[in-house]
């Protein structure tokens, strides 16, 4: 209970203080949503056009959209902090966080909540809401579920790449920017099928970076494209995702404990 209202306190702090410029958040929030409505207007000209993409209708592909965009919006909004971990450490800022009575992943988690990220949340949102409404049937209670387990998943499999990322920022203090090939480029990879991709590229992103766990397993379960083993794996998959955050988080101590001072 304690952690909990220390995290409601950073986040105050953080609205407060962004409230103070509503014109400025309003304007950030609306381009990006409305950047990222370009980037899926091509999505939705290519299949308006080819109608099908390897058996996979319009409708079909905004669900996958939408999964892999909103479980990695809403990590975005609570793990960014942990990219700024390179300039915490060589400006000595983290020195300050060490002597704090909290947690620093409590201190982290709450250090970037910008307000102006709800813009690709909305639209990812949309997209997903859309896309199930083009179905033309509703979801069972078990696909209600399922969906909502892909996209916990999908948060804590995007977190702990931010987690991962902050922790080499750490110890290089300099962010590294392949880790942007992971972590802003992940929900573009997975914005698809992962079935459209060649099998290597499957199985490096269903046993090293578990994307197709988070998103593509259970969207077959989903949409009730699969059957027996299938199934399974949409429940199983975005384990993989809870799995990447605990070995993430591991790692980030293992790092944080061979933290050197600047001295500031």
């Amino acid at each position: 209970m304690h952690a909990l209202r220390v995290y409601v306190a950073l986040l105050r702090a953080s609205l407060r203080a962004q409230l103070r410029y509503r014109l400025s958040v309003a304007m950030d929030a609306g381009g990006y949503f409305v950047v990222f409505w370009g980037e899926f207007a091509a999505i939705w000209i290519l299949l308006r056009h080819f109608g099908m993409l390897q058996g996979w209708s319009l409708h079909e592909v905004m669900v996958c959209y939408g999964l892999a965009h909103l479980g990695y919006s809403l990590a975005e909004l609570v793990s960014r902090g942990f990219e700024f971990l390179a300039s915490l450490t060589r400006t000595g800022a983290y020195d300050r966080m060490l002597l704090r009575p909290v947690s620093t992943i409590l201190q982290l988690v709450g250090h970037e909540f910008a307000l102006h990220r709800f813009g690709r949340l909305l639209q990812s949102l949309l997209v997903l809401i859309l896309g199930l409404a083009g179905l033309g049937r509703p979801l069972a209670p078990e696909g209600i579920l399922l969906l909502l387990w892909s996209l916990a998943g999908g948060c804590a499999l995007f977190s702990g790449l931010y987690v991962l990322q902050g922790s080499v920022g750490m110890k290089t203090l300099q962010n590294i920017e392949a880790f942007n090939i992971l972590t802003n480029g992940g929900p573009e990879v997975a914005q698809f099928p992962m079935s459209v991709y060649p099998r290597p590229f499957r199985l490096a992103y269903t046993f090293v970076v578990p994307l197709a766990g988070v998103v593509y397993y259970p969207l077959l379960g989903i949409l009730s494209r699969g059957e027996g083993a299938w199934r399974l794996a949409g429940w199983l998959g975005p384990l993989g995702g809870f799995a990447f955050l605990a070995v993430s988080l591991l790692v980030f101590r293992l790092v944080e404990r061979s933290y050197v001072s600047t001295g500031s």
